[in-house]
């Protein structure tokens, strides 16, 4: 019998982790495009090919998936970094080559990279939210009777 048992509701746990990646991930990108003075690359020699960019985004999205063992804490930093980066870059690219050639090099970025990365963060907080399950934030009560 399952009389008031306490159980983690795991759909809070994943909107609680979907949360704090959203906001961490913001946050820094609104830091990372006010931090652009110590951003300033030769974009004419940036060029990657398909295949470089793959390999990069996969390493970061299994690093932020590794970030379960870590409470979070790789996910947080690899997070952080990412964002504050590509904020920098897209206050860059726009003072340099103007807003509607910036939305044309990065719109498959807002569409397939960056929600891929910050899905991953959230598996990687995953079992920080489930390790603060005791605060009455992620728990719920379920009563089930026979």
């Amino acid at each position: 019998m399952l009389q008031n048992k306490i159980f983690i509701r795991p759909d809070r746990v994943f909107n609680i982790s979907m949360i704090i990646s959203l906001f961490v991930a913001i946050f820094s990108f609104i830091i990372g495009t006010q931090m652009t003075g110590l951003f300033q690359p030769d974009l004419s020699s940036a060029q990657l090919t398909i295949f470089e960019v793959f390999i990069h985004n996969t390493t970061i999205s299994l690093l932020l998936l590794v970030g379960v063992f870590s409470y979070g804490f790789i996910s947080f930093i690899l997070i952080i970094s990412n964002f504050a980066i590509f904020g920098m870059q897209i206050n860059t690219m726009i003072s340099r080559v103007g807003f509607l050639l910036m939305a044309n090099k990065i719109i498959w970025h807002i569409f397939l990279e960056l929600p891929a990365i910050i899905l991953a963060a959230t598996f990687g907080f995953i079992y920080l939210c489930r390790k603060l399950s005791w605060r009455k934030i992620l728990i719920g009560k379920i009563s089930a009777s026979n």
